[in-house]
């Protein structure tokens, strides 16, 4: 099956190299496409990306909103996927080797609309994502989901009640919907914050 991986970004043209190209490179599953999309017009990183093994996609207009945290450019990446499943790499976290991989396998066992795996926090050394899908227990990179899963990531005044966590928005919108899901019980994910 092959997986559409989306990458949102914005003016952060060394992390989505270094970081998220790279760690989707390093993937031990290899029926691939990665999609990269800018939040709006970004001329450096279109240069930039031109010898990567990426498609590069464009916002018209950077949604300037403080609370989009990529919403808008996922939107824009879903409408362009061809795989099967769909995963989800923000520009500053990384994936080890075998996420994709585990994930897939998951899924095919399972049959279930929607899998993740954990995610190891930095500098924190927190890991989140054992257990069952609960709020503060997911984060978008750890997702993967069947393509054929009804998806649209949110925007602003849709989450007004809790402005940072557009993922647990997502996944509780498949969850009410009735989407049945799975989960690989190891780390997978690498979170970064902000200077780690």
């Amino acid at each position: 099956m092959k997986v559409s991986v989306i990458t949102p970004t914005w003016n952060r043209h060394d992390l989505v190299c270094t970081r998220a190209i790279a760690s989707v490179q390093a993937q031990t599953y290899r029926d691939v496409e990665h999609i990269v999309i800018s939040d709006g017009p970004d001329p450096v990183l279109r240069a930039l990306l031109a010898d990567y093994p990426v498609t590069y996609l464009e916002c018209r207009h950077h949604d300037g909103h403080p609370m989009n945290f990529g919403s808008a450019a996922r939107n824009r990446g879903l409408m362009a996927i061809t795989g099967d499943l769909v995963a989800y790499l923000d520009d500053d976290n990384e994936w080890r080797p075998d996420h994709l991989e585990l994930l897939v396998k998951a899924l095919d066992d399972s049959g279930a609309d929607f899998a993740y795996s954990a995610m190891l926090t930095h500098p924190q050394g927190t890991v989140i994502g054992l257990g069952p899908p609960r709020y503060g227990g997911i984060d978008t990179s750890m997702l993967m989901h069947r393509a054929s899963l009804a998806t649209r990531w949110p925007r602003p005044e849709q989450i007004k009640d809790d402005q940072h966590a557009p993922d647990w928005w997502v996944v509780l919108q498949w969850l009410c919907a009735g989407a049945t899901w799975t989960s690989v019980p190891k780390v997978t994910v690498d979170y970064r914050f902000a200077g780690s």
